[in-house]
């Protein structure tokens, strides 16, 4: 098969969503899909808006959209913001270029006026099932010679404009399923204009992926149906067809349809959950596809390099969030410390923890592996911050035990003069456990305990380093004093 980056000497795909809410996971991998085949062969990624649907618009959901372009980094090269060559890029706005275009198809007698009601044209279709005849061509209005003036613009009627659609069948390529046909008295022939002067869907799509010069239309397969309707009109002004790319279908968890009206989950709700961008980028790319040496955890740059159309699969997918996370913990982890800390910083009051930019990178460096989600920093990272709380029933009961205050002191003592690196810290610990003579259960517990307030958590070493020497040595020796506090209580 031909690739689909042969057949146009300039690659521009483009994602047209309606401004009716929030992108969910479908929508958004076919963003990427189209972001991603532009960047790959140079081209440009077209946004137009189609917002001819106003009835479900709501408000503020051109810029839902852009915000979930942008969080994912695939920022469109033109659109209704960008601007570009081949303006305006909301459909709404296009209607008189719509209009003219059907006029031309008038004029080339490849059109024509319909005057019929849709109630007249509805029992006339019931009429021809009855009789068991076709159904998708009424040739009242089609027919009529030019000459005659039809009854219905003498009774003042708007006429609808019809393209002229021959029997016979209509064929178009699709990447994934090949060659497809369709007869054309199946299609009939199509409304380009209604009557009361609003462009149909098809025709309207058909006329801007023309004039906005599309190479490669990528989209869903539920489109698949328009694709023969669309081709027409490209054949009937003359115009090459782009090429045609129906992915499959992106199903909720469980199955079923993802869908706004039914509470799938939108792109900024996984923003708001922690998920990192370029995970959700890199988990919706690899949904039917697979790059060719089966790697999974793909940079951005990787899967612009690695993306190539022709290896989609057919099969719908359900949506795996924990494979998601999983990618996302990988992504996290391959971030720099610095961007990390930037990120982590907008889920912390680092003011309340006493937190400067410094001890936020810190515990980027050794904390991220111990979290998948951006949102993990609350329970993973902010607890070890929090001043630790000594005299819950559990930590006295192990800072009582007189090994306890040899543990923290000698841990102390080693620590004084450390180089402040995890490894570093973790050796001289353990020296520290041999020159106080005590097993591991009874060093390790109260040292932690001292620092964290917690019996559990991360390598003690990788502790103290995020905490930072002085904010380390003070917890110690603040232990140190709570002990001899509790030996005085005990005393009295």
């Amino acid at each position: 098969m031909t690739s689909p980056a042969a057949s146009a000497a300039r690659v521009r795909t483009r994602f047209a969503p309606s401004p009716t809410g929030a992108l969910h996971l479908g929508n958004a991998r076919t963003a990427i899909l189209n972001w991603l085949f532009a960047r790959r062969h140079g081209g440009a990624f077209v946004l137009r808006l189609e917002d001819t649907d106003t009835e479900r618009a709501v408000p503020g959901g051109e810029g839902m959209i852009y915000e979930a372009l942008d969080w994912l980094g695939i920022a469109p090269d033109e659109g209704p913001r960008e601007g570009g060559p081949f303006p305006p890029y909301r459909q709404l706005a296009r209607a008189e270029r719509h209009r003219a275009r059907a006029a031309v198809l008038l004029e080339s007698g490849r059109a024509f006026r319909c005057y019929c009601r849709p109630d007249e044209l509805e029992a006339r279709r019931q009429a021809a099932i009855a009789a068991g005849e076709p159904t998708g061509r009424d040739a009242r209005c089609r027919d009529l010679p030019a000459e005659r003036a039809h009854p219905g613009e003498a009774e003042g009627r708007e006429a609808a404009i019809r393209l002229r659609v021959e029997s016979g069948p209509v064929e178009f390529t699709d990447l994934l399923k090949g060659t497809l046909s369709i007869d054309g008295d199946d299609l009939g022939d199509l409304v380009l204009v209604r009557s009361d002067g609003r462009p149909t869907y098809n025709f309207a799509v058909a006329v801007d992926d023309i004039e906005m010069e599309i190479s490669h239309v990528i989209r869903g397969v539920g489109h698949l149906s328009n694709t023969p309707k669309q081709v027409l009109l490209y054949r009937a002004f003359g115009v090459r067809p782009p090429e045609f790319v129906h992915i499959p279908t992106v199903l909720a968890p469980g199955g079923g349809k993802l869908s706004k009206r039914r509470g799938a989950a939108g792109i900024l709700d996984y923003r708001e959950r922690g998920f990192h961008p370029d995970a959700v980028l890199n988990y919706l790319s690899l949904l039917s596809w697979s790059a060719e040496d089966g790697e999974e955890f793909l940079s951005r740059e990787a899967l612009v390099e690695s993306i190539d159309l022709e290896r989609l699969g057919a099969a719908d997918t359900e949506v795996d969030e924990e494979k998601m996370a999983w990618l996302s913990g990988r992504h996290l982890r391959a971030e720099p410390a610095e961007r990390l800390a930037r990120a982590w910083a907008t889920r912390l009051d680092a003011e309340e923890l006493g937190l400067n930019d410094a001890d936020l990178r810190r515990a980027a460096e050794v904390f991220a592996k111990r979290t998948r989600l951006l949102s993990d920093v609350t329970s993973e990272v902010e607890p070890i911050y929090r001043a630790p709380e000594t005299d819950g029933s559990a930590a006295r009961e192990l800072l009582s035990v007189p090994a306890a205050r040899t543990a923290i002191h000698f841990a102390r003592a080693a620590w004084a003069d450390t180089d402040w690196r995890p490894e570093p810290l973790a050796r001289a610990l353990r020296g520290a456990m041999g020159d106080a003579g005590l097993a591991g259960r009874a060093f390790f517990p109260p040292v932690r305990v001292a620092l964290t307030g917690q019996l559990h958590g991360p390598d003690l070493g990788e502790v103290g380093y995020a905490l930072g020497r002085e904010r380390t040595l003070a917890r110690l020796a603040a232990a140190m004093e709570a002990m001899e506090a509790m030996e005085e209580e005990r005393s009295v």
